[in-house]
């Protein structure tokens, strides 16, 4: 790439610099300096001479899954040609002069009028079972009875499928691989399955997968459904009277529609929400996403407040992130070794 070798020197760079290189649509800034992209459809560009090096047009950002490191243009700069933070503004900023790239401006989301679940079911369960109950830890007779309940099916592809459901009729779903992703072959380097949420309609959008146990007076949000079974193997004892419910990530719209339904639920059976807990990973973005929830005052229909609570795992010395999953897969490690000390000693 032409204008790089050589400029080693700091150089002062201002805001506004700042701000235009780190909102340029890099796709279009990318082909425009003569980078070797070629597309692989669904909005995603593989680098021809990084095969881990992917960018995702539609959400505007590259991952290069051998050096685990994602971002934008400029990031890119100080990545692929090692160019310090100041020198990747500038030239982002040199490169662009008069040419006519646009901002990347985020596309307004589209929404099907109705869900349509076009998944091909097996009858079955065997690759389902095998990665939730052996390699997620999950326990056995819970993943047994959400099969049996119609919430948790195998597809063709090997997926385990995650049903939304509301007043018993399917309104989405979730598909997770149940088969390691190579590593070069990723889109992400932290994302080792495949994992799709099928298109649902506007109002549904920000549902998704739950599990419901008597009255749910006490509700629970988690950032994924393998969370969600792994929290409640933890505490399938102690969890009665409660609703759990995946966002899918961190949605501050999935926890307050699910209050609102939930709270006008119970009203009609003479009830009332008594609690919300927050079940997130144990990371940066997970402890900013209950800050940023705490900061709302919730006012039941009784007048009483409402606090949003947060259960997270204590995360291990040397780790950057912990979530549900991780706590049950270190639990039963430890317990599956101090059997086999035990039966050593005996």
């Amino acid at each position: 790439m032409k204008g790089i070798e050589g400029k080693k020197e700091k150089s002062f760079v201002s805001e506004e610099e700042i701000e235009k290189a780190n909102s340029v649509n890099i796709l279009d800034y990318l082909l425009s300096i003569g980078e070797p992209l070629k597309s692989e459809g669904n909005n995603f560009y593989r680098h021809k001479d990084h095969d881990s090096l992917v960018v995702n047009s539609r959400k505007n950002y590259f991952s290069w899954n051998s050096r685990n490191v994602s971002g934008n243009a400029v990031t890119y700069l100080m990545n692929v040609y090692n160019l310090p933070f100041q020198l990747a503004v500038k030239k982002v900023n040199n490169d662009l002069g008069d040419k006519n790239i646009s901002h990347f401006v985020a596309r307004e989301p589209t929404y099907p009028t109705e869900f349509k679940y076009d998944v091909k079911e097996v009858a079955s369960t065997l690759n389902i079972i095998n990665y939730l109950v052996h390699d997620r830890k999950i326990d056995a007779d819970l993943v047994q009875s959400c099969i049996e309940a119609d919430l948790i099916k195998e597809d063709t592809y090997k997926n385990v499928v995650f049903k939304w459901k509301e007043n018993g009729k399917v309104i989405g779903a979730n598909l997770q691989g149940t088969r390691e992703i190579p590593e070069e072959k990723r889109i992400r380097a932290d994302r080792a399955y495949f994992k799709k949420v099928l298109p649902t309609t506007k109002e549904a959008t920000n549902s998704g997968f739950s599990i419901t146990r008597g009255y749910p007076k006490k509700l629970y949000f988690y950032e994924a459904p393998i969370d969600l079974l792994s929290y409640l193997t933890l505490n399938r004892s102690t969890l009665m009277n409660c609703r759990l419910k995946s966002m899918d990530g961190l949605k501050q719209q999935t926890v307050f529609q699910t209050i609102r339904d939930t709270d006008k639920e119970l009203r009609a059976h003479g009830q009332v929400l008594e609690s919300i807990t927050l079940c997130v990973d144990n990371d940066h973005a997970g402890r900013e996403f209950i800050k940023m929830m705490q900061e709302f005052e919730l006012e039941g229909k009784d007048g009483r407040t409402i606090q949003i609570d947060y259960d997270i795992p204590k995360i291990p010395k040397g780790q950057s992130k912990w979530d549900w999953n991780n706590e049950l897969k270190s639990l039963v490690c430890s317990s599956v070794k101090k059997k086999l000390n035990e039966e050593i000693e005996l």
